[in-house]
């Protein structure tokens, strides 16, 4: 094999440096195609010339990648995708972003660092009324990023056009803390039994609605204390069950959790309303399955939140009913239930990887959100400290 990178006077041009390198061997055609690069002066010619040869050690191509069209990359992309049905609506997204700035039929090499950032600062909605939110900004980076890396990795491109490229800073919503006292109120308000099992696997064992729409009864471990989030295949009665982060975990219950799940089961037994899901009675368990049929003839995706409508819009019915109304300038959500329940693990629980694991996180940063987020009761017991300290230089005891 042909692997030096030479460097050569240009026959033609005296006054031209020539470097010289041969690409890959193909078997379908017994050859190697040659490039090279001239320069007017010698120095830079042996410069690249180096920088090849480092290049070709470190194992990467000698051969220029392939032309492809960010059309057919996407399409490509798109077909080897493994991820949930909403992870693929948002690629969708980017996707669409990505051709109608640069044409169906542009080359991917030619999409460049300074193309990239133009691409980032046209951003608007798809309908082109209003501005897009930070956040969502953001995400059309991340998946720029994640599929141009994709793209080198499979060496269709030298380079991430979008790896160095900047987003403005996300501004976030800060979100109402749920607390225990606050917790109880909401049991209280709830209309039924179904919707305390609910709101007791959200809180006490921070699921995410839809894991805690999808768990059965054959999740719960009674003896032990536990419920078990794991993936579950689709059967011809039952749609699928898919986790955000992939992995299956187990979460320990605490007494409460256990009993509202037994008063509940204690409910159903015996008559007609059962039904294998945990939040759903027979009747919504019906539509389900007929939704889950006409999917199928269908062939469209499955989403979690297909189980049950309205969530939101009875959560904030028994809130009101309980009295509860979130802090100014704050969030609350049923996705409150879990953050809340996390922070409640973060505030005891020193060791940040078993709250990394009971919580479902991907990343460790994740999860040290919560360690590093600060309250009204934590500033109150940080100021009372320094009160102490205070008091107790006035009275003698320590001595500055």
């Amino acid at each position: 094999m042909i692997s030096k990178v030479g460097l050569y006077r240009n026959l033609r041009n005296k006054k031209l440096w020539v470097v010289r390198w041969y690409g890959e061997y193909e078997p379908a055609t017994g050859k190697r195609k040659r490039y090279s690069k001239s320069f007017k002066l010698k120095g830079d010619a042996e410069a690249f010339r180096l920088q090849k040869e480092v290049e070709f050690d470190q194992g990467h191509r000698r051969d220029k990648p392939k032309e492809i069209t960010l059309e057919e990359f996407c399409k490509i992309y798109t077909e080897c995708l493994t991820v949930r049905p909403e992870t693929v609506k948002l690629y969708d997204n980017t996707q669409r972003r990505l051709l109608q700035y640069f044409g169906s039929g542009a080359s991917l090499n030619q999409i460049t660092p300074l193309n990239a950032e133009r691409f980032m600062a046209s951003l608007k909605p798809l309908n082109g009324k209003g501005e897009l939110s930070t956040s969502a900004v953001h995400r059309v980076l991340r998946n720029c990023r994640t599929m141009f890396n994709k793209a080198v990795i499979w060496e269709i491109l030298n380079r991430n056009a979008f790896a160095k490229v900047t987003a403005v800073k996300v501004v976030t919503r800060d979100w109402h803390y749920l607390t225990p006292q606050q917790y109880k109120l909401l049991l209280k308000a709830a209309p039924s039994l179904r919707w305390r099992a609910f709101y007791a696997l959200c809180y006490t064992a921070a699921l995410r609605l839809g894991e805690a729409l999808s768990i059965l009864w054959t999740d719960i471990d009674y003896e032990k204390r536990q419920v078990k989030v794991q993936r579950r295949p689709g059967t011809v009665t039952l749609p699928p069950f898919e986790i955000k982060d992939k992995d299956s975990r187990t979460v320990d219950l605490p007494r409460q959790s256990i009993e509202a799940l037994e008063d509940l089961y204690s409910y159903y037994d015996g008559t007609q309303t059962y039904s294998p899901y945990i939040v759903l009675d027979r009747e919504q368990y019906e539509r389900v399955k007929a939704k889950w049929t006409m999917y199928q003839k269908q062939r469209k995706p499955w989403k979690n939140k297909n189980l049950l409508n309205n969530v939101l819009t009875n959560f904030k019915r028994h809130l009101k009913k309980a009295g509860i109304e979130p802090e100014e300038g704050k969030t609350l959500s049923v996705q409150t239930l879990r953050k809340s329940c996390i922070q409640n693990w973060a505030n005891n629980i020193t060791n940040p990887e078993v709250v990394k694991v009971l919580a479902g996180h991907s990343d460790l940063k994740t999860t040290m959100q919560y360690y590093c987020r600060i309250d009204s009761d934590q500033r109150a017991k940080a100021a009372a400290a320094i009160e102490n300290l205070l008091r107790e230089a006035d009275a003698g005891i320590i001595d500055f």
